[in-house]
């Protein structure tokens, strides 16, 4: 997994891009960057997942775990650009109830308009 983050207007914008499904430090590296901006006062997280084609259970639990620990700490984590799949995949395991996603488009997912952290 390889992330990026830069600043928007509605947040932080953390651009995940998932490298092989089963990637098992992918939880680890989710959460020591939301530590990370979580120490520099950040508490508007927005994963940008327009570049993950699949998710699979170990990114699934990835971005529970982000959640879980960004909404702990007084914050909030939305998806952005996430796909039909991702969608379809959050309604299944009912997890839409508990994590919002945003279209394509929303407000801060560009890059253009955001500054690199």
């Amino acid at each position: 997994m390889h992330l990026d983050d830069h600043l928007s207007d509605a947040g932080v914008v953390v651009d995940v891009r998932a490298t092989t499904p089963g990637d098992l430090d992918a939880a680890t590296i989710l959460r020591d960057r939301l530590r990370v901006l979580a120490a520099k006062g950040y508490n508007v997280i927005l994963l940008n997942v327009a570049d993950v084609a699949y998710i699979d259970s170990v990114l699934l639990g990835a971005i529970v775990q982000a959640y879980v620990a960004t909404i702990r700490s007084g914050g909030t984590l939305k998806l952005l650009n996430a796909s039909k799949r991702v969608r379809d995949l959050l309604r299944v395991t009912k997890l839409d109830r508990l994590i919002e996603t945003a279209e394509p488009g929303a407000e801060g997912a560009s890059r253009a308009s955001g500054d690199a952290l």
